[in-house]
């Protein structure tokens, strides 16, 4: 639900209102102490919501925003020169049109202008781009926008951590597909998560089309399957690795299962190793 708020000529104090005029100075008295970087954007020209979406977009650059109100801590996360005001500089210099701002716009029109943590790129006086997150609520009224307000945080921290988690992500599958040994990996409940290329060989079929499979539907043998059913179960159970000689069309492997934790609870890591007592006999 989005604020509706009185006309900001509504907001001035006057000279027979002494109580208006103390919430006023109280209001800004709490957001020039908040750590919490907060912020008042307002459309000279105000932006017509019955447009089509994308002429809503074009409308949130272009109708002349302004700041109405930016805290301290607003000028601190964007590296405001010592001396200046912030709702003195154009809303672009940190708010300008890219495609990371053009989404966050879209989740604004999508959501009503009422979202929290919505993402956007946005760019310091020190000309470093960072990555935030937006607390957005808006002033609208009879299918108009007149203003939209917030907090703000720097997440680039975070994203930072983020593309290194995905870099890590993507060196791990490529080392686990490389691996010459069958390896699968099931949930909690048994399905298939993730098996290398040599794991997808085994089964006979394709790696992509094993993932989302329960591992007993995918094993042919009604013996093997009950053997690697209970060993997993034993492996949920005791929370340690085991590892045991199961046969497949007479044919035997040691087959290790190892405990992995999931957000669903304890799933299991599978590899599939050559019999060593056979190949030695052979």
């Amino acid at each position: 639900m989005t604020e509706t708020l009185p006309p900001l000529s509504n907001l001035q104090p006057s000279d027979g209102d002494a109580r208006r005029f103390s919430d006023v100075d109280v209001l800004h008295g709490m957001l020039g102490a908040s750590n919490d970087a907060c912020w008042c954007m307002e459309f000279r020209t105000p932006v017509d919501l019955t447009a089509s979406d994308e002429a809503v977009m074009r409308q949130i650059f272009d109708n002349d925003p302004v700041w109405r109100l930016c805290n301290p801590a607003m000028e601190r996360l964007y590296h405001l020169p010592a001396g200046q005001s912030m709702n003195d500089r154009p809303v672009n210099e940190i708010f300008p049109e890219n495609a990371s701002n053009r989404d966050f716009v879209r989740t604004l029109i999508a959501n009503g202008f009422e979202v929290d943590a919505a993402p956007a790129l946005d760019r310091g006086y020190d000309g470093v781009e960072i990555y935030v997150e937006n607390d957005v609520r808006a002033h609208i009224a009879e299918g108009t926008l007149y203003r939209m307000f917030g907090t703000v945080r720097n997440v680039a921290k975070h994203r930072r951590r983020e593309l290194a988690l995905e870099m890590q992500l993507v060196a791990l599958t490529c080392m686990i597909s490389a691996i010459p040994t069958p390896f699968i990996a099931v949930d909690a409940v048994g399905v298939i998560e993730t098996v290398n290329d040599a794991g997808a060989a085994w089964l006979r079929g394709n790696a992509e089309a094993f993932v989302g499979q329960s591992l007993e539907s995918v094993l042919q043998n009604d013996a093997l399957q009950a053997d690697v059913l209970r060993a997993m179960r034993k492996v949920r159970a005791l929370a340690i690795p085991i590892t045991e000689r199961l046969y497949n069309a007479e044919v035997s492997s040691l087959w290790q299962f190892a405990p992995r934790e999931t957000p669903g609870g304890t799933g299991c890591i599978v590899m599939i190793l050559p019999d060593p007592i056979k190949a030695g006999a052979s």
